[in-house]
């Protein structure tokens, strides 16, 4: 089954058109980087991703003599896999950090409402952190911090969620997403905001925004001068780290900015391709 590529045209478009080293920093099903290697065949590509079952899938799929090497980690360790394998310098970054669909329909792994499942939420399944742990171990104060910075949920409603959840697992374990779908019912939550508190909790297994943050400190340390990173985001959340970021090392005088304003998938492309309704990518060039 193929899988579209969000903005795919203007990515390609935004590359370096003699780059050498390219990186896909979420390789995911690798489309992205199966387009760009088609369309820069010169370019060593390394893709990355923290799903070890993705990265599997994902190589089925790759001819023989692809010019695509994958790495299992994160993007915000880029730095120490650069050195891990003698690379100095890097033309190009991609980040595309919307959740993978794979990830939604598969219905073991509880990122979905629609069905019952452990709680677990990772996207590398090595860690050790999962879902079940932040329902049952954080305190109240900290589910609510989750509750209101990651889902935009009013202070008393994150609260009355966390008191509600705390109450409960001290009378039983909270085991499935099925149970506590029931709970976040109980606190009046119906389908679609029980998914913004799901986010919210799945941001939290993974460290998301840790994630972003410790990329947007890092690249600049294996980025070529003139080469380019470009960052996709579909949460106002994630965009807000990557424009600041932008802006600060433009500010700088360390970077351009290639586009005055960010670039969104036009009414076309979210016609045929609803995920891409809210995507947003930003373009910045190292002097």
């Amino acid at each position: 089954m193929y899988h579209q590529p969000v903005l795919l045209k203007e990515t390609l478009e935004s590359i370096p058109s003699d780059a050498k080293v390219i990186i896909d920093g979420t390789f995911g099903h690798g489309w992205h980087s199966m387009a760009i290697a088609e369309q820069f065949p010169q370019a060593k590509i390394f893709g990355i991703d923290r799903d070890q079952a993705m990265i599997s899938k994902a190589q089925e799929r790759l001819w023989p003599d692809s010019n695509i090497a994958i790495w299992h980690g994160s993007y915000a360790d880029i730095m120490s896999l650069c050195k891990s394998t003698w690379i100095q310098w890097v033309d190009y970054i991609l980040l595309d950090i919307g959740v993978n669909m794979d990830h939604f329909k598969d219905g073991s792994r509880g990122f979905s409402v629609h069905e019952d499942a452990p709680l677990d939420m990772r996207f590398d399944m090595s860690q050790d952190l999962t879902a079940d742990q932040i329902i049952h171990n954080e305190s109240i104060d900290k589910l609510s911090a989750i509750f209101q910075r990651y889902a935009d949920f009013a202070p008393d409603k994150a609260n009355e969620l966390a008191q509600t959840i705390a109450k409960e697992r001290k009378q039983h374990s909270i085991q499935t997403t099925g149970e506590l779908r029931t709970i976040l019912g109980l606190c009046g939550l119906g389908k679609k905001a029980s998914t913004v508190i799901f986010q919210a909790i799945r941001i939290a297994v993974n460290q998301e925004l840790k994630q972003l943050e410790d990329f947007l400190q890092s690249f600049d340390d294996v980025l070529n001068p003139w080469g380019r990173c470009a960052i996709m985001s579909y949460h106002s959340i994630e965009d807000r780290l990557v424009k600041q970021s932008f802006k600060n090392k433009v500010a700088s005088e360390n970077y351009i900015a290639i586009h005055k304003k960010a670039i969104k998938p036009s009414w076309q492309e979210v016609q045929q391709n609803r995920a891409a309704r809210s995507a947003v990518l930003r373009i910045i060039e190292k002097k």
